[in-house]
């Protein structure tokens, strides 16, 4: 590959060895993890038990594979199955399907808005939230966790009607506990924490919520991938003010919708991507789960 990025087999033979030096085994297992995780764990999950990201979108989630699949088929019939079984087309629940397209929209909003929040702010007032308010409005401002008994329910604050009611001054206001029916703190937020506060209420939103799920981990909160993230993970792109101005039209919907979707939810036959001994690692693989 140009500009000496690693290779595919490059990336894996890493992986492989960050497996080993966490303590794994020596086994073809050890292959099997990273190769089960990149072309597999998307719909049939971390463990194989039919709970990956795009499962949600299918009418017919995927089959979990830790219900005694693998113990009635021979390592050989799997094999096959997987590299050269029959592609078989998924019927898409629409429901969820369309909650999927509504995130796409939401955090598609929000990488816009990334370059300009001041995120130095933003973060201080993270962390005061988290001290102060998470514990009636949720970690995240989606309201009252389940096990908190309030009289009144805190609103979510991420919801497009809130959000359209706590802008400005009013935002303000609501932070330092002036709106009818918050509770009061024994110490009311000095005005510097009161702007930060309102920094970080501004931040929230069910955009903020999917990127949080998505693309943070690689991309970084403020859109710059995280210290220490290993080179073969940084992403290519920094969402700045530069690149969201060098897009075309629809291509950032188009890497949203890679993210929350990954593909076409289709159970492919992966034989033009996986050799039998592969294949056969990623087996091993999920025998040897717990």
């Amino acid at each position: 590959m140009a500009n000496g990025a690693p290779t595919r087999h490059g990336i894996r033979l890493l992986g492989a060895l960050a497996l080993l030096l966490a303590g794994a085994s020596a086994s073809p297992a050890a292959e099997g993890a990273i190769l089960y995780r990149d072309h597999c764990a998307r719909c049939h999950g971390p463990q194989g038990r039919g709970d990956g990201p795009e499962a949600a979108t299918l009418a017919h989630p995927p089959r979990s594979l830790r219900d005694g699949f693998l113990t009635r088929h021979a390592t050989d019939d799997l094999v096959a199955r997987i590299r050269s079984g029959r592609q078989l087309p998924l019927t898409l629940d629409p429901v969820a399907l369309g909650k999927a397209l509504r995130a796409i929209d939401a955090v598609t909003a929000h990488i816009r808005r990334i370059p300009e929040i001041d995120w130095t702010e933003a973060g201080r007032g993270r962390d005061l939230f988290l001290r102060r308010c998470a514990g009636c409005h949720g970690p995240s401002g989606e309201g009252a966790l389940p096990d908190v008994a309030l009289e009144r329910v805190p609103p979510d604050l991420g919801a497009p009607d809130v959000r359209a009611r706590l802008v400005g001054d009013r935002r303000l206001t609501a932070v330092r506990h002036q709106l009818p029916g918050m509770l009061g703190l024994e110490q009311v937020p000095n005005e510097t924490d009161a702007k930060a506060l309102a920094a970080w209420v501004a931040v929230l939103s069910p955009g903020y919520r999917t990127y949080t799920s998505y693309c943070a981990g690689c991309h970084g909160e403020a859109g710059r991938p995280p210290d220490g993230l290993p080179a073969a993970e940084r992403p290519k792109v920094t969402f700045d003010r530069a690149y969201l101005a060098s897009l075309e039209p629809g291509e950032l919907e188009n890497a949203a919708s890679h993210m929350v979707l990954a593909k076409q939810p289709r159970m492919p036959h992966l034989a033009s991507e996986l050799s039998e001994a592969e294949t056969r690692a990623i087996v091993e693989y999920l025998r040897a789960l717990p």
